[in-house]
């Protein structure tokens, strides 16, 4: 009788995953959906390859913005910008760290690390503010 049992139990989670792959092809039949949020559409728009974009993680400081979203092919992208938007934001590549994220614009380094994004030129220390996490920005 148990091996009856284990049969229906295979039978059953067979099923339930062949209606799973049906219900997803309801939906366009394109990649898979995730559970990750969308990055914000103003931001993905300023990435390349930014259509379907996943926030990684939100920030603030008193007066900017750190938004980190993952794309489609699975490139990290910083993107900084003033929260009251007196002038566009700038998107870089990142790769996350041991300790959290780190990106570059040239000779800027910006790093995330506990709490606080550390911002270097040329290798020396220029700025350092503490971040306030945040679920999306708008």
């Amino acid at each position: 009788m148990g091996g009856c049992l284990g049969a229906v139990a295979v039978f059953f989670v067979i099923g339930m995953l062949a209606q799973g792959c049906d219900n997803s092809s309801d939906s366009g039949g394109s990649a898979p959906t995730s559970t990750a949020p969308a990055c914000p559409d103003r931001i993905a728009a300023r990435l390349p390859d930014g259509d379907g974009a996943e926030l990684v993680q939100a920030f603030h400081t008193t007066n900017k913005r750190i938004t980190l979203c993952r794309t489609g092919s699975g490139t990290l992208y910083y993107y900084g910008e003033f929260s009251d938007g007196r002038e566009k934001g700038i998107a870089m590549k990142a790769e996350a760290t041991s300790e959290g994220y780190e990106a570059r614009n040239g000779e800027y380094r910006y790093v995330v690390h506990g709490g606080v994004v550390t911002v270097y030129r040329s290798g020396s220390r220029i700025g350092q503010e503490d971040l306030t996490p945040e679920p999306s920005p708008s």
